[in-house]
């Protein structure tokens, strides 16, 4: 091992997204001198927002908490969040049949779909793993089921229905356990980092890729790019699973190869938000969410201004992101009231729509939304009331990569708690991808963050610690 480290910590995180800020937070107490290494210029991770294309942050990753009965939900309660409940989805679009159906309405093909899923987890592991479009075929389903759950099921896991992979799908339906409706936060989510980084400022290092973990049972050396070293006793590891499988990381000694597979075949896809302005609604009162089959866009949802705003943040945080100019005929005042809706994209459409040019996306999703929701007497509302638009790409996403996980075909039983497990008492594993439960929600990075944070202090104390969020 290196002995070239010019500073040195008990604890260091690699990784400042919601994993590492709370793995740092539950472990500050017992090591006052823990530090986080963030690559980019903010804390945070996936959790970031798009200023500058509305008068108020829009969500440039996640949207919403998933599930009333999420674990994060004490913690959101202890912020003094406002919260909506809403369910999921609110309404549903039949691309190929130009109909609406509202959430409750009764439809065949959408109970039958429902069901599928709900009880996924009663099906045997297969011995060799098969997509959720092949799984669904094997049941003889409609060609409108598969519709249904590509856009339905498979975009929200943040893949195409060909890469959900059966085995974890059983997987995640026996261990998911926070609900199905989406709960809407009157504050934008960065207040959540901001309450969970608040007694670590001083502490979290942006602007600090990690290069090289050289590691043995005495500790560990980190090397930044750029050469600078720092030496420690435990190293917390919570980057996107995207950062190790591209070697942007290298240990020495090499991973075990157990895990070198697991971290292979667990993958991240990518997923595009639309986000776009307009001077009117042209949706329905009280509409929150529809997603959308056999369609350019598979889900759309409206987002209104919160009611707590954020802390200023600087022009530089919106750097990667690709803004579209607005139209010569949609030019308005920037006094005047804006509304927002959002397209939201994941899995193999992403990969195809991130090859387009910015204005295409943009006409394809204004002439989907002008088929939905025209009339006779409007035949382009979408169109006539658009403002400007911003696009997220997450492939484009320096240090990211991707979105999240999702249940990925050809995985083996037990790959996430491989990904999980420690490398003796020196390295530690968290982030999203390791939850045992195929979660790549918000209190799912938080929980394995918890997880590590807990493992490690085990090693210090020697008996089980635990802590709950």
């Amino acid at each position: 091992m290196s002995s070239a480290a010019i500073d040195s910590h008990s604890v260091v995180v690699v990784g400042a997204g919601l994993a590492g800020l709370y793995a740092a937070k539950l472990l500050q107490q017992r090591f006052p001198d823990v530090i986080v290494l963030e690559a980019t210029e903010q804390p945070g991770g996936r959790v970031k927002q798009v200023h500058g294309v509305a008068p108020w942050p829009i969500e440039a990753g996640p949207q919403f908490v998933h599930g009333a009965n999420s674990s994060l939900k004490t913690m959101l309660d202890q912020m003094q969040c406002g919260i909506k409940e809403y369910p999921w989805p609110d309404w549903w679009y039949f691309g190929k049949e130009h109909r609406f159906v509202k959430g409750p309405e009764k439809d065949e093909d959408l109970e039958n779909t429902h069901r599928l899923f709900s009880e996924v987890g009663s099906e045997s592991y297969p011995e060799t793993d098969i997509s959720g479009e092949q799984w669904l075929r094997n049941k003889g389903v409609s060609d409108k089921v598969l519709a249904i759950a590509d856009a339905c099921y498979a975009n929200d896991f943040g893949c195409s229905l060909h890469q959900l992979g059966l085995r974890e799908l059983i997987t995640e339906n026996q261990k998911w356990d926070s609900g199905e409706s989406y709960l809407v936060l009157d504050c934008p989510l960065s207040a959540l980092v901001q309450h969970i980084a608040k007694n670590l400022n001083k502490q979290i290092h942006c602007n600090c890729p990690v290069s090289r973990i050289e590691h043995d049972a005495k500790g560990a050396v980190i090397t930044l790019y750029g050469g600078r070293q720092i030496k420690c006793r435990h190293v917390a590891v919570t980057v996107p699973i995207t950062v190790l499988q591209r070697d942007d990381i290298t240990f020495s000694p090499p991973l075990p190869q157990l895990k070198q597979q697991a971290i292979q075949r667990v993958k991240m896809s990518n997923a595009i938000k639309v986000i776009m302005m307009f001077a009117q609604p042209f949706w329905p009162d009280g509409f929150f969410d529809v997603v959308c089959t056999d369609s350019f866009i598979p889900e759309f949802w409206v987002t209104d201004p919160p009611l707590t705003p954020s802390q200023p943040q600087p022009a530089s945080a919106t750097t990667a992101l690709q803004d579209v100019d607005k139209p010569q005929h949609a030019q308005q005042e920037q006094s005047a009231p804006v509304h927002c809706m959002v397209g939201f994209v994941a899995g193999s459409r992403a990969e195809e729509i991130s090859k387009l040019r910015q204005n295409s996306v943009i006409i394809k999703t204004l002439s989907q939304l002008d088929q939905m929701f025209g009339t006779r007497k409007q035949r382009f509302p979408a169109t006539s009331s658009f403002l400007n638009a911003t696009i997220v790409d997450w492939s484009r996403e320096k240090h990211i990569h991707g979105a999240y996980t999702y249940p990925t075909l050809h995985t083996q039983v037990g790959d996430r708690d491989v990904l999980a497990q420690p490398i003796g008492t020196t390295v530690f594993f968290a982030g999203e991808a390791t939850h045992s439960a195929i979660n790549p929600c918000m209190q799912a990075a938080m929980e394995t963050g918890q997880r590590a944070a807990a493992e490690l202090l085990e090693c210090q104390a020697g008996c089980p610690t635990s802590s709950k969020l």
